[in-house]
């Protein structure tokens, strides 16, 4: 049985998209960028497709309270 699945690339444009989205919570937004870290850990040479705005957010340190 054949079953059509979308391609990797299409999978992280999606979650960029999504990450990028100011009107989306940024509860999902946090998934979305988890999402995009454990896409470019398996597919590294997806690297240059993120934007640097995203690359940045995960070399964020969180601030002191």
């Amino acid at each position: 049985m054949l079953l059509p699945v979308a391609r990797v690339e299409d999978v992280l444009q999606g979650k960029i998209w999504a990450a990028m989205d100011a009107e989306r919570r940024a509860s999902k937004r946090q998934m979305d960028l988890a999402d995009i870290s454990r896409l470019l850990e398996s597919y590294p040479h997806l690297r240059s497709a993120v934007p640097d705005e995203i690359i940045r957010r995960f070399c964020r340190r969180p601030e002191p309270r």
